[in-house]
């Protein structure tokens, strides 16, 4: 999914940045809660921001991650005076705030970027329905599944054993993912390890039989065209 900020020409980048105030946030830090006002819209300089909601009981499910010149909050901002979700920093991160009321006067008088805009928000809306489609429809397993395939788009590398992740991947990280618990996750993972299906080395995962997770999440039928985390 191209993030929102590299959809713009340098003219249009400006005028959203001259009114845009920088942030620095640390690992963990909360961003935003689940139901507070929906004042800000975000956009990620440097770093990884995970938006998630809370499931109650201390569970909660990621419902998408966005890095580098890539925005969040736009759930919330553009649908009503709250934000469904909350926002956390996975890693220290450099961020530009903009409020609701300058970005909506940006949008009004600029047409091209109230279009870059609407196909930004639209792609990550169908994106984040194919995910719960996968969470939902296919199980614990096709939850799983669903992951690796959507970490094999965004850091995988064609090798002659598969797709080799390129960053490390924890059972507790897919876990947080797809609110499914730790034991189940790794339940799944050392059963295709046994069959041949993935591998892992120091925390690096192969993929060795993508077609597998193709067929289980029933893929030639969904219409989005780069799933990502």
């Amino acid at each position: 999914m191209e993030p929102v900020l590299e959809r713009l020409n340098k003219h249009e980048y400006n005028i959203l940045m001259v009114k845009s105030k920088q942030m620095n946030v640390k690992k963990g830090e909360l961003i935003f809660l689940e139901g507070s006002p929906a004042n800000h819209l975000f956009f990620i300089q440097e770093g990884d921001i995970r938006v998630f909601k809370s499931l109650g009981s201390n569970k909660d499910i990621t419902i998408f991650t966005r890095g580098k010149n890539d925005g969040f909050g736009e759930i919330g901002i553009f649908s009503g005076d709250k934000y469904s979700n909350s926002a956390q920093a996975v890693k220290d991160s450099k961020l530009y705030s903009i409020t609701r009321n300058e970005i909506e006067e940006i949008l009004a008088d600029n047409g091209r970027i109230g279009l870059h805009f609407t196909r930004w928000v639209a792609e990550n809306l169908e994106a984040s329905k194919a995910k719960i489609r996968d969470y939902i429809a296919f199980g614990s397993e096709g939850a799983v599944a669903s992951v690796f395939v959507r970490y094999s788009n965004i850091c995988g590398v064609v090798t002659p054993e598969g797709i080799q992740l390129t960053d490390p991947i924890m059972i507790q990280d897919i876990s947080k993912h797809i609110a499914v618990s730790r034991e189940t996750v790794s339940r799944i993972v050392n059963k295709w390890k046994e069959q041949g299906i993935i591998d892992n080395h120091n925390k690096h995962f192969i993929l060795k039989d993508m077609n597998y997770f193709r067929r289980l999440l029933v893929c030639d039928q969904c219409g989005v065209q780069n799933c990502a985390i």
